[in-house]
């Protein structure tokens, strides 16, 4: 297997991934400013609401993508930057069950029921809630680093093992292309 081969196929799909998702980010601010214009443009606090919501989820993808980006041009997530995570989770968990609990019974109103905009409203905030919950769990278990494609080891090996793996080899690669 030519490594170098399989370092530029490597390099050029993380190039193209960067430019897919650098053009998102524009279309993105693009979408913050017509929420924006919106949003000053009416009168009404509820649509106001509404505005800032969306304008909110573009931001909210913005910092994703942005995320997404700057782990593919080599910054490392590692256990280190996910212990507090870890730590607090217990304490966002418990809020989150709280709010999807209170989001159940206000949904289950007859008022809202009846009224479907609010409804609609109700239910993307309890559906947040339960994204927010599940990734704040699955978030602090998955790497956030490559692993090869036919990596057996990987199926039987704690993430520690793992990382470290990973680091070695980066530092590998990087003395590499330094002497070469």
């Amino acid at each position: 297997m030519d490594l170098t081969a399989v370092d530029a196929w490597e390099k050029e799909q993380k190039q193209e991934i960067v430019k897919i998702l650098t053009e998102q980010l524009e279309i993105e601010g693009q979408l913050v400013g017509l929420y924006e214009e919106y949003e000053d443009g009416t009168e009404n606090k509820a649509l106001k609401r509404v505005m800032q919501m969306f304008k909110l989820d573009s931001q909210r993808h913005i910092n994703i993508l942005q995320a997404v980006i700057e782990v593919i041009e080599g910054e490392d997530v590692l256990m280190e930057d996910k212990e507090d995570l870890k730590e607090s989770l217990v304490k966002h968990l418990e809020l989150e069950a709280e709010a999807v609990q209170i989001s159940n019974k206000v949904l289950g109103m007859p008022v809202i029921n009846e009224t479907k905009g609010l409804k609609m409203l109700l239910e993307s905030w309890r559906d947040d809630e339960k994204r927010h919950h599940k990734a704040l769990q699955e978030l602090t278990k998955k790497t956030f680093y490559q692993l090869g494609f036919n990596d057996m080891v990987a199926l039987f090996r704690e993430e520690e093992f793992l990382e470290e793996r990973y680091l070695r080899t980066r530092q590998f690669k990087e003395k590499m292309s330094q002497t070469g």
